[in-house]
């Protein structure tokens, strides 16, 4: 499904994307390169074994540790190197910084809110892989709707205000989701699920054009670079945060209930049901009813869902304070408007480039 796709992006690539290249040419970076992939891959696996470990544990700390001291040693190495991956003095621009911390932000609830979504509409209220691909339809198509006409809002009200008030739609689609229940109709979701994701909409294309709208053209590749960067980081992040915020809350939980229980099974088994609702609705509740103890399994089936979703709701309340400190970071960083500087800076390159290609034909 996706090989056509790329491909017809290639061919569009050729004939649409103006020529642009930085005169410069800085040599690769792989010193940076792995100091980015390692420190990030340790801090993320720290925080996704947290639940298993214990967020104290030394294994947790020694993780996450190593992995911090990797990222800062990135960020000194980068800020020191003659050839930069990525020129951090770019982030002295409020107005790049504050828009990439904005598209890092509403990733990072977004993928997080919808890998728990996902979990919810499956384990809880009981529907297909596929019935719950096309529940999650309505999501899609609010932002498909409202992304293409932040443009204009962004010429009334400015960058500041629409990027703003569209992270303000996406905390509120998230505190709305603490209102989900185990047996909460689809008719009562759907309008969360697009008030989410209209706000994201209102964000996405704005921010994505500050970030390259405050960097010369000269450098958009990078710019391109940072903006995929920060999606890629945002939700990776999301998943791993609010998945352990998920994992964490659950586990408790359903581990507390369990124990009180006393049932006659393994203690592996237990532990799986502990770290997982699937678990639990796949294993250990089919066992109990092979056994004969149906009345036991009837109450664990629903002991996991109400825990799963106390779980879910501290998962979207996680969410919900990243994108309002998103909102509060908008509103005092990002400029309504381009710098007229920057503004001038891409024309006098725009014109000299293209000067050039006239010249050389």
């Amino acid at each position: 499904m996706n090989i056509p796709i790329v491909v017809i992006g290639l061919i569009a690539g050729v004939f649409l994307i103006p020529t642009s290249k930085d005169p410069s040419a800085p040599r690769l970076d792989p010193i940076g390169a792995l100091l980015s992939i390692f420190g990030l891959a340790l801090l993320l696996f720290a925080i996704i074994e947290a639940p298993h470990n214990g967020w104290t544990s030394s294994k947790t700390l020694g993780y996450g540790g190593v992995g911090i001291a990797l990222l800062i040693a990135f960020g000194i190495w980068e800020a020191k190197s003659d050839h930069p991956m990525l020129d951090v003095t770019f982030f002295k621009k409020a107005r790049f910084t504050a828009a990439a911390g904005a598209i890092t932000l509403v990733f990072f609830s977004m993928f997080g809110s919808l890998f728990l979504l996902t979990q919810y509409f499956q384990f809880v209220l009981g529907y297909s892989p596929l019935q719950t691909g096309v529940r999650m339809i309505p999501f899609a198509l609010a932002m498909m709707v409202v992304a293409p006409l932040s443009s204009k809002v962004v010429q009334r009200l400015g960058s500041k205000i629409t990027v703003a008030f569209g992270l303000g739609l996406v905390t509120i689609g998230l505190l709305s989701m603490v209102g989900l229940q185990v047996d909460t109709p689809y008719s009562d979701i759907f309008w969360r699920l697009m008030l989410m994701s209209a706000g994201m909409g209102l964000t996405m294309a704005p921010a994505t054009e500050s970030v390259m709208g405050s960097l010369p053209i000269f450098k958009a590749g990078v710019g391109s670079a940072v903006n995929d960067t920060t999606r890629q980081v945002g939700g990776a992040l999301g998943v791993a945060v609010i998945g352990s915020v998920l994992a964490t809350t659950y586990g408790n939980q359903i581990g507390d209930f369990l124990s009180g229980l006393g049932l006659p099974l393994p203690q592996a088994a237990l532990e799986s049901a502990q770290n997982s609702i699937g678990a639990i609705k796949n294993g250990l509740v089919p066992k109990l009813q092979e056994m004969g103890l149906s009345e036991q399994a009837a109450t664990v089936n629903a002991e996991a869902n109400s825990a799963f979703v106390s779980a879910v709701h501290w998962g979207v309340l996680t969410a919900a304070a990243a994108t309002f400190v998103g909102v509060v970071m908008v509103l005092l960083f990002l400029p309504a408007r381009p710098r007229i500087d920057d503004v001038a800076e891409q024309e006098e390159e725009f014109v000299g480039e293209h000067v050039e290609e006239l010249l050389t034909d």
